[in-house]
């Protein structure tokens, strides 16, 4: 909203106020008002850094050598599916109780995330123990850090998540 009304984008202001107030507490939001937020977090760089669309990322997955171009045809699907069955459940998780975990954590994070919280994010990871723990911040990107810092993702990775792999044998014999 701060951005909208920076720059006096009235369709954005307007959208924006229709959906006013957001998350209200104790309440979940509905998809519609999710598609309609998340259309203008898009367009100020919250889902691509310093971007006015994620352009870049369809993009990419053109030029994939996994997909076939029949098969990047249907690569939003995926999306489409996982957002209208996956997305309601997750909007009622509340993890602010869950301060000890079984397992490893690692956190990737972007700094300009307008999609997900990554403040609150930290904040939460802080107070949780785990065998191990590593929270990444990615200082220029938005939600998708794995296209917007490629190399820093990948060795990141690398670096936190193989080790574990290895320790559960999950690497054997490559």
């Amino acid at each position: 909203m701060d951005a909208a009304h920076g720059e006096s984008n009235a369709p954005a202001i307007r959208d924006l106020e229709s959906i006013a107030p957001y998350s209200p507490s104790g309440r979940l939001i509905p998809l519609k008002d999710i598609y309609t937020q998340r259309r203008w977090v898009e367009f100020y760089g919250g889902t691509m850094a310093y971007r006015h669309n994620n352009e870049a990322e369809g993009n990419l997955a053109n030029l994939s050598p996994d997909y076939t171009d029949a098969e990047v045809t249907h690569i939003w699907e995926g999306n489409d599916f996982g957002e209208r069955y996956l997305l309601p459940g997750a909007l009622g998780l509340d993890l602010s109780r869950v301060t000890t975990l079984g397992c490893p954590l690692i956190v990737f994070a972007g700094r300009h995330d307008m999609n997900v919280n990554s403040e609150l994010a930290f904040e939460w990871f802080r107070t949780v123990a785990a065998p191990s723990k590593h929270f990444v911040w990615f200082e220029h990107s938005a939600h998708l850090p794995m296209t917007e810092e490629r190399g820093k993702y990948l060795l990141s990775l690398v670096r936190y998540a193989r080790p574990l792999a290895e320790q559960a044998g999950e690497l054997s014999g490559r």
